[in-house]
């Protein structure tokens, strides 16, 4: 019994010294460490910035300031300058105020119905398409940015891209660093987003013909802009790139979605930019959606419009889709739907007039409709759809394979990717044809693979969509480098040279101009070399030959005088 009882108490003391032992010894080992600091000194930095837009529109603008939501809650204090009244009426952005440069969103594109709808129904090309661009826009823009700057003491400008040239003239003017944002990579209009699989014809095309074009059609235009920016004061230049080539560009897309291509330093994708919250839906919807286990949903998104003819062909094939049970129902957000020209072509295939009173019990329509819910849901199978960027986005995030139905503008390059991805087909506003779009909406649901890829894709695009908060830190990152290398002026304000601000991004070529950059002179001389070695080698060789035939001719005669 007392045996027992010392080996009780020699194990307990034993123990008892081992743990202490073990204590002491995780204290030592911990104080050979230190906790990395990873905070951020902000107290000394620019934090004034201006973000403009000429487009304007709630789509258009909300991954911008998704962007700059993040910007806010870090302390940076930000200003939107755009048309129309938009974050006094958002709930997720009246944290951002707003200095309204027009009553109406859009640019001239908006303003010139009878050019929208030409855009919107007619067949599309370069010379139409660069109408859009109204250089009187870039006055008033200009005007309204710097009204603003007035206001507000800017450190950095926000440019959107789209048609907003003023934006980023009006930065270098006043040596601000200057960020641009947009969501549409520049492309060859009327050339394939892929060319890999194309022949020579289109190859050369796309690379020689169409550029041509373009600079034809773009000359007329950046006179125009260049007579207005003479008028401003402005500096006027003739390449669209110069002012943009050495300057931070934020790209909403990613690779997956978009076609990959070698990226500058300088240009970082950080799409697909998504809010954090969207509208729920509705008790309309939501008892809609509950009640039909197969739902196609209908939008054009918040602007766009096809022709009262393209409508009713759609409606009739919703109809027959519905009749033929591949489908059990339609949701339709008919925003932009011109209802007066449309009710010319009701009859007993096509009652629209109880269709648009929502008395068809299997169509639902709306005007607005709370997209991202009605595509999250898990009856919503197909997204018939104009291919803009928003919607492209939530619709791959949400895995919905889409049905396209490309209008105008980037929707057509959005329509063609959406397709090489393999979660998507496309229509043809010029042909649309009951039996056709029957076929691919039965093929996007009976086929396994549009969901399979439309899957893939948004396991991509969730991880993606973080990447919105990289795009606030490299904003942060050039309004750092403007604190070291930013120069005061007599009124103590900070000014850059954009060319050189962010040179520890900008590539050696860019500096070396274009045949030093690109080796011109290198290959040139080697191909030289080549070409006279090859040559010297060549002329020698004949030379030898020559000479060799000489002998031989000389050999053979000998030979023959010796037989005589």
């Amino acid at each position: 019994m007392a045996l027992k009882y010392l080996f009780t108490l020699f194990t307990f003391w034993y123990l008892t010294i081992f743990a202490l032992f073990l204590a002491y010894s995780t204290v030592e080992s911990q104080s050979k460490f230190i906790q990395r600091d990873s905070l951020l000194n902000r107290t000394d930095l620019p934090k004034n910035i201006l973000a403009a837009s000429s487009f304007g529109g709630a789509s258009h603008l909300v991954p911008m300031l998704e962007v700059l939501k993040i910007l806010v809650d870090r302390g940076y204090n930000v200003t939107l300058v755009a048309p129309g009244n938009f974050t006094a009426n958002s709930e997720s952005y009246r944290s951002i105020p707003q200095i309204i440069s027009n009553n109406e969103k859009g640019s001239s594109l908006f303003s010139n119905q009878e050019l929208f709808k030409k855009l919107c129904v007619e067949d599309l090309d370069i010379g139409t398409m660069w109408k859009v661009f109204d250089p009187e826009l870039y006055t008033k823009n200009y005007n309204a940015f710097k009204r603003a700057t007035e206001e507000i003491d800017v450190d950095l400008f926000f440019c959107d891209l789209g048609i907003n040239e003023a934006c980023f003239d009006l930065a270098w003017q006043l040596e601000k660093p200057v960020v641009g944002f947009t969501s549409v990579p520049l492309f060859v209009f009327g050339c394939h987003v892929n060319m890999e699989n194309e022949t020579f014809y289109e190859r050369f095309k796309c690379a020689i013909i169409k550029p041509l074009e373009f600079m034809n059609v773009f000359e007329t235009l950046a006179r125009n802009l260049n007579n207005q920016r003479v008028n401003l004061g402005t500096e006027p230049y003739w390449n669209p790139r110069s002012k943009i080539e050495n300057i931070l560009f934020l790209f909403d897309n990613f690779f997956g979605f978009e076609t990959p291509i070698p990226m500058l330093p300088l240009h970082h994708e950080i799409g697909p930019v998504l809010p954090d919250s969207f509208p729920d839906l509705t008790p309309a919807p939501d008892s809609f959606l509950n009640t039909h286990p197969r739902i196609m949903y209908f939008a054009l998104g918040t602007n766009i419009f096809t022709s009262p003819q393209n409508i009713a062909i759609l409606l009739k094939s919703c109809l027959e889709l519905i009749n033929q049970k591949i489908i059990d129902g339609v949701i339709w957000a008919s925003v932009k739907t011109n209802i007066t020209e449309l009710m010319s072509f009701s009859n007993d295939e096509i009652p629209i007039s109880n269709i648009l009173n929502n008395n068809y019990p299997h169509i639902h329509i709306t005007k607005f409709a709370p997209q991202f819910a009605i595509l999250s849901h898990e009856n919503t199978k197909v997204f018939l759809s104009h291919g803009g960027i928003s919607s492209s986005h939530e619709s791959i995030y949400t895995a919905t394979p889409m049905l396209v139905l490309p209008i105008m503008g980037d929707q057509l390059a959005n329509a063609e990717k959406l397709v090489l991805t393999g979660m998507a087909l496309r229509l043809s506003k010029l042909n649309l044809i009951v039996d056709d779009i029957l076929l691919k909406v039965k093929r996007l649901l009976d086929e396994e693979s549009f969901k399979k890829n439309a899957e893939r894709l948004s396991f991509v695009a969730k991880l993606n969509s973080k990447r919105k908060y990289r795009g606030a830190d490299l904003v942060e990152m050039v309004m750092n480098t403007m604190k070291y290398d930013g120069i005061k002026d007599e009124n103590g304000n900070l000014r850059v040279n954009n060319n050189v601000l962010l040179r520890d991004l900008i590539t050696a070529d860019t500096r070396m101009g274009f045949i030093r950059g690109n080796y011109i002179d290198v290959y040139g001389t080697f191909i030289i070399l080549v070409l006279a070695l090859i040559g010297g080698f060549g002329y020698a060789f004949l030379k030898v030959a020559k000479y060799l035939y000489a002998r031989y001719k000389i050999r053979n005669s000998n030979s023959k005088f010796k037989k005589e």
